[in-house]
């Protein structure tokens, strides 16, 4: 299997925290109209498609949010009780490394090796709890010392890394095994990382309320001085227009955003 440079691209979207299920999760969309926008005249063919995990999830969760039901007394507090559970349960279940996650984990990885077959060159946009999915397999792979060969980007089943609204900078998801990026070696072939973020998104911060971050090392701290880490990682600052939990949810249709997007696609 490899790469072939002349195939359309494939952006392959990977959700946050959600509620609802599978079927609910068409954020691809978003990203397709935003990357045609901002193309303008540049005669690219791609697709985007949707890496969707919630039925994962929900399947793991369902007993528990069943038992919170019960618990209330009215169905409004039921239904409640029920989503909040859903959104709750999807960050535990990340944060612990549960046999869920290594699933999903799994899964993405099948995912991206069913493009990586067809040729197609891959460029994974990840959104909140997705791009912590999307790290660990890119690293994976790359450790595996089978794929991503420092000289040639035919054997990278992974183009470009796009993280949107990632809780990568907090010190709750930072483990042992996701410290630092895995090293590439020698080669004149770099794999880049754009991770935007605005400043009042909850989720960037780790600030409940919203207080806005400081600074522009989210995730440039993976950056080392080594060359042979192969690595080009970049924090974007971007204003959404929008405050806390609706700056979260607001990068999908963001002009630099989708800017950034096709100046990795096409170059």
């Amino acid at each position: 299997m490899s790469v072939q440079p002349g195939n359309p691209r494939t952006v392959l979207c990977v959700h946050g925290v959600q509620i609802g299920d599978d079927d609910d999760q068409q954020q691809q969309e978003q990203i397709a109209a935003l990357i045609e926008s901002r193309l303008g005249n540049i005669p690219l063919e791609f697709q985007a498609e949707m890496f969707r995990y919630e039925d994962i999830n929900d399947d793991a969760q369902n007993l528990y949010k069943k038992l919170a039901g019960l618990l209330m007394s009215t169905p409004v507090g039921s239904y409640v009780a029920q989503q909040v559970l859903d959104l709750v349960a999807d960050v535990v279940t990340a944060y612990l490394d549960t046999s869920t996650a290594s699933e999903i984990r799994d899964s993405l990885r099948e995912t991206i090796m069913d493009i990586y077959g067809t040729g197609n060159p891959c460029y994974l946009v990840a959104h909140s709890l997705g791009t912590i999915y999307a790290f660990d397999v890119v690293n994976d792979l790359m450790r595996e010392g089978t794929f991503f060969k420092r000289g040639s980007r035919r054997t990278w089943p992974v183009q470009g890394l796009v993280t949107l609204g990632s809780p990568l900078g907090l010190a709750l998801f930072q483990t042992a095994d996701r410290a630092q990026v895995a090293n590439l070696g020698s080669g004149d072939k770099w794999f880049r990382w754009l991770n935007y973020w605005d400043r009042t998104d909850p989720v960037v911060s780790g600030k409940i309320f919203g207080a806005q971050q400081r600074g522009f090392d989210i995730v440039e701290h993976y950056q080392s001085s080594s060359p042979d880490q192969g690595w080009i990682i970049r924090d974007r600052v971007v204003d959404t227009g929008k405050a806390w939990l609706l700056a979260h949810t607001a990068y999908w249709d963001n002009p630099m955003v989708g800017d950034g997007i096709v100046d990795m696609m096409t170059n």
